[in-house]
């Protein structure tokens, strides 16, 4: 694992430390150029100087009082000598430029009227030089002035620029490390105090991050963190109401068989009451086993173990087989079941919608009282296939209408057991979820309730 903090400082530190030696690299070199330029512009104003002396009839001026080469470099700096046409020194400003080299070519063509530039070795160092023709009339015919002047004075110079450069890289580098740790730490702050924030929010509590929640780069992660706690939150509230719903449920059966088995066994009993205590348990031994299958077929659909066997089905007929079964069952209702379309296909596991469709129309017998009206529509279009289900019995509070699909949820109180644990509904919502469709609770047009049931008619792989 590594640290966030540290990595931006690195990061920027490393740039910003080579953008600084771009930048003191392409200074020295511009500066190293300009003293270059400045020298020969130095060299050849002295060269054209001293013609204009010599075309005066005028000697070149003597400097004897720089005897030491190094103190006249320093002071000084400019050889001048005049060559004759052999290229001999034949006149000179200072004793030490007597063994000044020549450079053939360059005295060559300023012996031809031109002018020429040139470097050499000295003395252990370099020179530059400049050759002109000596003017006629100031010297005899084809005498050369050659001025020259040594590197050394420039070369310490452009190391004092490359030392001042790397100074100031190196304190820009100084400079740049502090200002990187101060703003990575800053930019690190947030996150570490959302971070705090997030973890002292307890599993059951209602606390939310607020911190640097009105700042425009951390809001949206505020709020999508504050999304997952209300989600998490929610499903923690659902998961405890679950457990206590199941314990409940599963209590009550079990407090019954207990009881009835311990009436039994409390004296002689004639067959027929052992037959309707065996009866009584069955009976509770069947409630808990739909309690048991529901929450097994929950979990596996919520968490996407169980894979659906799609193919193409005819829901209408699933449909149509799943009421008349109910109507067999129940003749204190009236059921009613239309198609508003033949082309009812839709690529869906059939035993699964079925489970559902079931679910569906038991909820109107377990909640409605004798003499309801059960009306079921299927409906279809290009996209998907729908089955509603009115009843006309009492209906719900429009406010209990969002929790009708939750795990257990009765809308009465006194949670009487109805066959599938309040879990109906539940175990139909998941089904739709995992074909890619929906579910829907509203009003009935007949005045109770209505449960629409959406698929599509592609899979998501489509």
């Amino acid at each position: 694992m590594y640290s966030l903090r540290r990595t931006v400082s690195v990061r920027f530190s490393l740039t910003i430390c080579a953008a600084l030696l771009v930048i003191a690299l392409w200074a020295f070199l511009g500066a190293r150029r300009v003293l270059q330029e400045s020298l020969d512009r130095n060299i050849a104003a002295e060269a054209h100087l001293q013609t204009a002396v010599i075309s005066s009839r005028l000697p070149i001026a003597i400097q004897p009082e720089h005897e030491d080469w190094s103190s006249f470099v320093r002071e000084v700096n400019r050889f001048v000598v005049v060559r004759n046409a052999e290229g001999v020194i034949v006149q000179t400003n200072t004793p030490l430029a007597a063994d000044l080299p020549l450079d053939r070519a360059s005295f060559e063509r300023a012996r031809r009227g031109g002018t020429a530039w040139a470097g050499q070795r000295w003395r252990n160092g370099r020179i530059r030089s400049f050759y002109l023709a000596v003017p006629a009339g100031g010297r005899p015919a084809n005498d050369v002035l050659q001025v020259a002047a040594s590197l050394q004075p420039l070369a310490d110079a452009s190391r004092e620029v490359l030392f001042l450069m790397l100074g100031t890289v190196l304190l820009g580098v100084v400079a740049t490390v502090i200002g990187a740790n101060w703003l990575s730490a800053t930019t690190v702050a947030p996150v570490l105090e959302i971070t705090e924030q997030a973890r002292s929010i307890q599993p059951s509590g209602r606390q939310r991050i607020t911190a640097y929640a009105d700042m425009e780069e951390f809001a949206g992660l505020v709020e999508v963190l504050n999304d997952a706690f209300q989600r998490l939150e929610r499903a923690y509230d659902a998961q405890r109401r679950m457990i206590a719903d199941a314990g409940h449920d599963l209590r009550t059966p079990l407090t019954a068989m207990r009881g009835a088995v311990e009436v039994a066994l409390r004296g002689e009993r004639k067959p027929e009451e052992y037959r309707a205590v065996l009866a009584s348990v069955l009976e509770d031994v069947d409630y808990l086993t739909s309690i048991s299958e529901s929450l097994a077929l929950l979990a596996r659909l919520e968490t996407g173990e169980l894979a659906l066997e799609r193919g193409e089905r005819d829901v209408g007929s699933l449909v149509e087989r799943a009421t008349r079964k109910t109507r067999a069952r129940d003749a204190e209702r009236v059921f009613r079941c239309e198609a508003g379309t033949d082309d009812l296909s839709a690529p869906v596991d059939g035993e699964l919608l079925s489970i559902a469709v079931n679910h569906l129309l038991d909820n109107t017998v377990k909640h409605t009282p004798p003499g309801t009206d059960v009306r079921v529509t299927l409906t279809g279009n290009a996209d998907t296939v729908g089955i509603r289900v009115d009843d006309s019995g009492p209906g719900i509070p429009d406010d209990i209408l969002p929790n009708l699909f939750e795990h257990f949820y009765r809308t009465d109180s006194a949670r009487t057991r109805t066959g599938a644990a309040g879990l109906g509904l539940t175990v139909a919502a998941a089904i739709a979820h995992a074909h890619g469709g929906q579910i829907l609770a509203d009003r009935s047009p007949l005045g109770g309730l209505r449960i629409t049931l959406t698929l599509p008619r592609q899979t998501p792989a489509d």
